[in-house]
């Protein structure tokens, strides 16, 4: 049965209070500084665990990226059946790797390739042979290493709990990844 426009159930209906044409027009001001000051509020909140997550994205990126390059220069090393050399330095604030024939001294070799940007080394668990600056690792012919085993660590802007590290841990050139800890596993945090 269809309601009658000129009834007293329509009438009510359409002079209800939360009904007027006033009341549905939008938000007075108390109402919208409410949301902004809870939005607000919610973003301090949310902000720091976000920059934190971008921070260990970044740092892990970087992981990778030092992995995957010393794989390549051990793959490389048994393919061109030479010593090759992974190296790597801090440029002006920038990390860059480079893959390279061992013979060739690394402050000669052009092709440097960049890091992710905001992570350095860990001022603690570097520990692969060092020369002039310049963190490297050797592999030979059959992609075993011919320097010191160590570790490669990096680090965004989270101090140690942000630590990832790439672990030369073998002589036949066995690679790992590991993360940093609070609590030392004797006189390293990233393991």
């Amino acid at each position: 049965m269809p309601l009658d426009l000129r009834s007293p159930v329509w009438a009510a209906l359409t002079t209800h209070p939360l009904r007027s044409p006033r009341a549905i027009s939008g938000f007075c001001l108390l109402e919208t500084l409410v949301v902004v000051v809870m939005i607000m509020i919610l973003g301090g909140i949310a902000a720091p665990g976000l920059l934190r997550f971008q921070d260990q994205r970044r740092v892990s990126q970087a992981q990778y990226l030092v992995y995957q390059g010393l794989r390549s220069t051990q793959r490389q090393a048994m393919e061109k059946r030479q010593q090759h050399q992974f190296s790597l330095r801090d440029r002006q604030g920038q990390l860059e790797w480079a893959n390279h024939p061992a013979s060739v001294d690394p402050t000669r070799v052009t092709l440097w390739q960049p890091l992710t940007s905001g992570v350095t080394l860990a001022s603690e668990d570097n520990t692969l042979t060092n020369s002039k600056g310049i963190y490297y690792v050797r592999f030979d012919f059959r992609g075993d290493v011919k320097s010191r085993l160590g570790t490669i660590t990096l680090v965004g802007s989270g101090g140690r709990l942000s630590h990832r590290c790439v672990i030369v841990s073998t002589l036949i050139g066995a690679l790992r990844q590991g993360e940093g800890h609070n609590k030392a596993n004797g006189d390293r945090y990233c393991y």
